[in-house]
């Protein structure tokens, strides 16, 4: 298909989902569009951390839709990525990202996920499926999702999302670039022999990476701007490093400046918002944040510290309120910086180093090692393992011996984060009470003298 006819295909498909989105939230689209332009009237500056994140995030939904807080409407490209497709390119060639996950998670948020779960079981899809590529599904037969002009997918991490963009592409007619990621590239060593595989999947990559952006000019017209790669670039760069400031306050601040389950939302490690102007600001806002509240003089906490791995159950849940009434979350798997700063004279070997360097594509036994490396003492480890999900859930008995022999408390919580049909806190809260017993105890005995642990 030629790519002004998909842009006019696609103009005259938004309107339609778009009324559909707004119709599956109760509104009609007058109603949804007011909505809109009521949130994007406060200033930015007035706003929290979390408030802008949360605009920008409605933004960028509303204006993969066609639709423009305050202005008329305005065709937007748009590209469908899975979880791990690094977003610099896209935004250097005006095209918005949209990711199935996050959408998924929006629905989980507001309570809409359980009817699109069932669309997609109703349809033929497995009840064991990751649950984020289910509620997508749904949403997907439902015709909710603006169409997309092409679908970028890596194939490290998630494998039903790779399968499942081969399946939308084929639905919508749109076609497919599928970027190919060596495995375990983060736990090299640094032999000869090492530096030279790295270097050769850098190289393999960054290839594709230029393959990638000679893939989009061609489907939809729009050549890559290099000046403004290397710009969005930078903002990447500037916006990691505000995150990492802000990382290490929350995370040896004692009391806690902020609420862990309230970081969860971030999963900057998968947010589509990298190489943005605002996610600069967001990360500073939130580093900003937490500096005041570093400084407001509060008694010192003993409460259990706790690193969370994976994501959080995005649902209306009793399991985060109940776990932060009794520990804190100081730091989370999916807020950790993984990846070095990108170069910005050299832009497509930085963005394939930083995409193949992920702890989590890995052997269990080297990322599980890097793990216990960075854990201090009297810190404990929650994993939010949801079922479908095959390549954590897999892996946690391996990590959690590991952790034992290490001394490092860990407690696995075989979860879901979007589908709630099987959430049952009362079975958890016994568990949950005996790991903060343990840590508790632990924390007691690292406390008293040797004499006294030996009586």
């Amino acid at each position: 298909m030629a790519p002004a006819q998909r842009v006019k295909q696609n103009t005259e498909q938004r309107k339609i989902q778009f009324g559909n989105f707004a119709a599956m939230t109760g509104l009609d689209e007058d109603a949804m569009t007011e909505a809109a332009a009521a949130q994007f009237a406060v200033p930015a500056s007035e706003l929290s951390a979390s408030h802008k994140r949360g605009r920008l995030l409605a933004d960028q939904l509303l204006r993969s839709f066609n639709k423009r807080p305050g202005q008329s409407d305005i065709y937007q490209f748009v590209a469908w990525r899975s979880l791990f497709m690094p977003t610099e390119i896209i935004y250097a060639m005006g095209i918005m990202p949209f990711t199935i996950e996050m959408f998924a998670a929006h629905l989980g948020m507001s309570g809409l996920a359980g009817g699109r779960l069932e669309t997609a079981e109703g349809s033929g899809f497995s009840p064991d499926l990751c649950s984020f590529i289910k509620t997508g599904a749904g949403a997907m037969i439902e015709d909710i999702l603006p169409s997309p002009d092409i679908i970028l997918t890596t194939s490290h991490l998630c494998d039903p999302a790779a399968k499942f963009a081969a399946h939308t592409a084929h639905r919508y007619n749109r076609p497919e670039f599928v970027l190919d990621i060596p495995y375990g590239i983060w736990s090299l060593g640094s032999s000869i022999s090492d530096i030279r595989k790295l270097n050769e999947a850098v190289g393999y990559v960054a290839c594709q990476l230029e393959d990638m952006a000679e893939f989009i000019t061609r489907e939809t017209g729009i050549k890559l701007d290099m000046p403004k790669l290397t710009e969005i670039i930078g903002r990447t760069n500037e916006a990691r490093r505000w995150l990492m400031m802000g990382n290490d306050l929350a995370r040896y601040a004692n009391p806690v400046i902020s609420k862990g389950s309230k970081e969860l939302n971030y999963a900057a490690n998968l947010m589509q918002t990298w190489g943005t102007e605002e996610i600069v600001d967001v990360y500073r806002t939130r580093y900003e944040e937490f500096q005041a509240g570093g400084r407001s003089g509060r008694t010192a906490s003993s409460r259990p510290r706790i690193i969370w791995f994976h994501l959080r159950p995005y649902y209306h849940n009793t399991l985060l309120g109940y776990i932060e009434d009794h520990a804190d979350i100081v730091h989370s798997q999916v807020n950790h910086v993984f990846w070095d700063e990108m170069d910005l004279n050299d832009p497509f070997r930085s963005i394939a180093r930083r995409v193949l360097m992920s702890p989590a594509y890995c052997p269990v036994r080297q990322r599980t090692e890097m793990i216990i490396d960075n854990m201090h003492k009297g810190e404990g480890i929650i994993a939010f393992y949801p079922k479908s999900c095959r390549h954590f859930h897999s892996s946690a008995r391996i990590e959690a011996e590991m952790m034992k022999q290490a001394g490092i408390p860990m407690l696995t919580i075989d979860g879901d984060c979007i589908d709630n049909r099987g959430d049952d806190f009362l079975v958890l809260k016994t568990r949950i009470d005996r790991f903060f017993k343990s840590l508790r105890l632990q924390a007691r005995d690292d406390a008293e003298p040797l004499s006294a642990q030996g009586r």
